[in-house]
């Protein structure tokens, strides 16, 4: 289920902005918090392009780096010294999930998926903010800035890069 809330994150921010839109790069805060109010903060940067590529480069407290293509999720882990390969089975109708999407307020949507409600919050045609409860009842919030849209993106650049000295762990 987490890779698949990984895959599903990845491209929401491309569909939600406009049909006209085929690669967005964003920097991203991301704040977990547990139902004791503990919070961890997470920032980094991403990149997306149609229609199912996506790398999540986390920088701050840890480095690591998501890539996210049709076929699999590839989660490289630095101070492990290890890479995680998921194959995803099942493909995810980013269209139709967002198709059912219902205005809250002026520039706040809500998506349901997996019996999971996500929040949307946009500003212009640009996503501001999403935010959803984790399987763990953990809130997670993620904030975009530094928004651009339809730059030129190379589809090398979502393929995970593995020094050959990293276990590979494949699930």
């Amino acid at each position: 289920m987490r890779i698949i809330l990984f895959a599903l994150l990845a491209c929401l921010p491309l569909f939600a902005i406009s049909e006209k839109t085929d690669t967005m790069k964003a920097d991203f805060v991301q704040t977990i918090t547990d139902d004791k109010n503990s919070t961890i903060t997470y920032s980094g940067n991403m990149l997306a392009k149609r229609p199912n590529m996506a790398l999540w480069h986390y920088k701050k407290p840890i480095e690591k780096s998501v890539y996210i293509t049709a076929e699999s999720v590839t989660i490289v882990e630095p101070e492990l010294e290890q890479a995680i390969v998921k194959r995803l089975g099942d493909s995810i109708d980013i269209l139709a999930i967002l198709a059912s999407a219902k205005k809250d307020a002026k520039n706040s949507y809500s998506v349901l998926y997996d019996n999971k409600e996500y929040h949307v919050d946009m500003q212009g045609n640009m996503i501001k903010a999403i935010s959803y409860t984790d399987p763990f009842d953990n809130l997670v919030k993620i904030v975009f800035s530094a928004q651009q849209i339809n730059n030129n993106i190379d589809d090398n650049r979502f393929r995970a890069d593995i020094p050959a000295d990293f276990d590979i762990i494949k699930d």
